[in-house]
């Protein structure tokens, strides 16, 4: 039963804000294969098996003299290799653009199909009991060592660079020891997992407030429910609202619980703040980013004080690193086919010819 009667754009909306976050979405628009979406045909499809399960990938070649190796992470939800949840109809391409970029300034990337996307998919699991945060940081550790296999780069020739909650899962990577001698931390998660989606929550609740959406009273009822439901996980406790009409939809529910339990279990402060002084970082926010502010990346560069961080501020990049000029960020820029970010690719640049010199 629901606990409280508001508007169907409530839920929606909520929703929408939050899905790079919480999982998929709906959409009635088809994929737009654009004339800047980078060439699929010079990849090499390559697999690696973790915690038993077979993942599939595509291992980008440098173009000219290679001087080293990435491997590319993307945000959270059903994204695929490319940085696309197509069952969404949501195509920025966010990570085959990044091997594309990278590969001009001769660096060899692998990026693979998360659990649930592409070739990946979920064949062999049970739904309701879907592998956690820790064995997807175990996929990103087993690529690493194919990569580094493969090119034979390791250390300062060596990179990982994690978009959004994959910036989480490449500090997580870096705190088990792996060699990564150059981070990249784009639009990343930047506060714990459980305090980021507490904000965002509070954020649209105020805008649906002010809309008429919802009144005080609702709005307050929601956010009774977030704190109780946020402590009863950090507590080891059950869900005290799996089935909420306006939780669930963003990850608080029984499939969801023990991933984002786990992910909120590390702070990413705290993991940037032991990462050796010699890794050399580039960190990426954007004023017109609505999932992760400024202000939150402002905190992660602060502990990323003791290493070699380039801290790249942009005035016109969405989260997913599209470009977006002098457009407004809406939430639904996600569907429109964009090229990347300029900001964004002249960070890129300019990062990677220092840190692979």
């Amino acid at each position: 039963m629901p606990h409280m009667s508001v508007s169907r754009g409530l839920v929606a909306g909520l929703s929408a804000s939050l899905l790079l976050f919480a999982g998929g979405a709906t959409a009635t628009a088809a994929p737009i294969d654009v004339p800047w979406s980078p060439d699929a045909a010079v990849d090499t499809e390559v697999e690696f098996v973790s915690d038993g399960i077979t993942f599939y990938g595509s291992l980008r070649p440098a173009i000219g003299e290679s001087r080293g190796a990435a491997l590319l992470l993307p945000g959270s939800g059903p994204i695929d290799r490319n940085g696309n949840a197509a069952a969404g109809n949501i195509t920025p391409n966010t990570i085959s653009y990044i091997a594309d970029a990278l590969a001009q300034r001769g660096i060899t990337t692998l990026r693979f199909d998360k659990i649930g996307t592409g070739r990946t998919g979920t064949e062999g699991l049970d739904p309701a009991n879907l592998p956690g945060f820790t064995e997807q940081v175990d996929a990103a550790e087993a690529a690493a060592a194919l990569l580094s296999d493969k090119t034979g780069a390791t250390g300062d020739n060596f990179a990982v660079l994690g978009h959004s909650e994959g910036g989480l899962t490449a500090l997580a990577l870096a705190d088990r020891g792996v060699d990564v001698g150059n981070l990249g931390l784009l639009a990343p998660l930047s506060i714990r997992y459980f305090d980021l989606l507490h904000a965002q929550l509070n954020r649209n609740l105020d805008l649906a407030v002010s809309t008429g959406q919802a009144t005080p009273a609702d709005a307050d009822q929601v956010r009774a429910r977030l704190d109780e439901t946020i402590t009863a996980l950090r507590a080891g406790e059950p869900l005290p609202y799996p089935d909420d009409e306006f939780l669930a939809p963003v990850g608080f529910d029984d499939a969801s619980a023990e991933f984002l339990t786990e992910a909120d279990a590390l702070d990413p402060a705290v993991l940037a703040g032991a990462l050796p002084s010699s890794t050399d970082v580039l960190l990426t926010c954007s004023d017109k980013d609505l999932n992760v502010s400024c202000g939150q990346t402002d905190v992660l560069a602060e502990a990323l004080a003791g290493t070699d961080v380039d801290y790249a501020r942009f005035a016109n990049s969405s989260h997913m690193l599209s470009e977006l000029g002098p457009l407004p960020a809406t939430g639904f820029d996600i569907y429109a086919p964009l090229p990347q970010s300029s900001e964004f690719r002249g960070a890129l640049d300019a990062w990677a010819d220092s840190a692979f010199a």
